[in-house]
């Protein structure tokens, strides 16, 4: 058993090696071969109802005694060229210069069809509704770009030499460009669907033989759905005493699970002002009026919504919007042609508030600790009266991003103790009353 085994190995090993030592040149420059993969075999692929091949042996041999089988019928060829007709697969047997070896290799030839591959571009069905983000292409007539007739006779589907592409949106940052979009096309047949990414702009669809370069496009696909984009800038302050880290880059929208998870990389101290814009695309169909939008504006924290804008009142851009809730905020941008209806969200944080202030500062002029000034998140209300120890006020003011910087009436202050009274509130509705003592000391620089 092992005996035949073996040598029914080393026979296919012979035969592979027989078979690569003829090789096939279409004398038609514009045609070309396609390696199926399976040992000797190759397919050819031109555009007329015949091709005439050179044949020619590997390592510089002679052939002779040339033969072509075909379903069994054996004909002699004179020469190195054979002329090869439409939809047949022939076996070239040969005779090599070397003492009476025997080669052989089979050569199918297929023409191209006449008939141009339709594809029908389904919006929606029973199983697709018109806003479903999957779109059904349906292909008719595939068979003749797929298959061939093998060295038995029997047909056989070339399964990945089709491409279907198309033009769609992407978005970079806030900014909207065109994208080529490929799928290749595998193991479909005549009248078979295929399940994509339904485009979010008008387009056609372009279906490639990649044996041919042959292309075919059908008519336009009207998208049906709303393309959008926005971002969120903030005027607002990091958070002063760096409790946490938040990205400086603009916010930009997208779905509500992508909202949630950047919310704690993007943490504010309030009160602030945003500015939001709007980007994006009206791709409305024209059987469709055009397309509306609106903002929201929510607080997560206490589920109401707080304001919202709508294009009726020409809000493209909303800039310099207060907020002073803490909490998570989220803003809802939708988008609504009448067919379809798209939705994207950003969201943020407003940290709740914190004050404290230091025990000493050093007004040298070294640019280190040279200001008596709080660290605080989300204050919205600051005041604050420095006395000495005689009780004459020093410094008042209602800025908290300014510090005492140790002088009065343009001349340095003593070193020494001075009481200080802060009134402030947050956010948050916390109210602060703080008094105290603070060290002014002047080191050497």
């Amino acid at each position: 058993m092992m005996i035949k085994r073996l040598a029914s190995t080393l026979f296919a090993a012979a035969a592979s090696l027989a078979a690569s030592a003829i090789s096939f040149t279409p004398t038609d420059n514009s045609a070309s071969f396609y390696k199926d993969g399976s040992s000797g075999e190759m397919i050819f692929v031109g555009d007329a109802d015949s091709a005439v091949v050179t044949l020619s042996a590997d390592k510089g041999e002679e052939l002779s005694g040339i033969k072509l089988v075909v379903k069994g019928d054996t004909a002699d060829v004179v020469g190195n060229t054979v002329k090869l007709g439409t939809h047949k697969c022939y076996t070239v047997i040969c005779l090599l210069g070397d003492g009476g070896k025997t080669s052989k290799k089979h050569l199918c030839y297929v023409k191209k069809s006449s008939v141009a591959p339709t594809m029908k571009v389904c919006d929606y069905d029973s199983l697709t509704p018109v806003c479903n983000p999957m779109l059904r292409v349906k292909f008719l007539n595939l068979d003749y770009a797929n298959s061939y007739v093998n060295s038995k006779g029997d047909t056989v589907r070339i399964t990945d030499n089709l491409i279907l592409s198309y033009t769609d949106y992407q978005v970079d940052g806030i900014n909207v460009n065109d994208k080529k979009v490929e799928v290749e096309v595998i193991g479909l047949n005549n009248d078979s669907t295929l399940l994509i990414q339904k485009p979010k702009r008008h387009t056609v669809f372009t279906l490639k033989d990649k044996l041919t370069n042959y292309e075919f496009v059908s008519d336009t696909f009207h998208s049906p759905l709303p393309f959008m984009t926005a971002q969120i800038s903030v005027d607002g302050e990091v958070i002063p005493h760096n409790t946490e880290k938040r990205s400086e880059e603009p916010l930009v929208f997208g779905k509500l699970n992508d909202a949630k998870a950047s919310v704690e990389s993007h943490v504010y101290s309030g009160p602030l002002t945003i500015n939001l814009e709007h980007n994006s695309v009206d791709n409305t169909p024209a059987d469709t009026i055009d397309a509306r939008y609106a903002w929201y504006f929510y607080n997560d924290s206490t589920a109401t919504l707080r304001r919202y804008y709508n294009k009726i009142e020409n809000h493209t851009s909303v800039n310099g919007l207060y907020i002073s809730d803490y909490g998570t905020h989220y803003v809802v941008l939708t988008s609504d042609n009448s067919v379809c209806k798209d939705t994207i969200i950003a969201g943020f944080k407003v940290k709740t508030s914190h004050l404290k202030m230091p025990s000493v500062f050093t007004p040298n002029g070294d640019n280190i600790n040279d200001e008596f000034r709080p660290t605080y998140t989300s204050i919205a209300k600051y005041k604050i009266w420095i006395f000495n120890t005689m009780g004459s006020k020093m410094y008042e003011s209602d800025d908290i991003t300014v510090g005492w910087d140790g002088t009065h009436n343009s001349h340095e202050a003593p070193i020494g103790a001075y009481y200080y009274v802060v009134e402030a509130e947050g956010v948050d509705g916390v109210k602060y009353k703080l008094k105290g003592t603070v060290n002014l000391v002047r080191y050497a620089k």
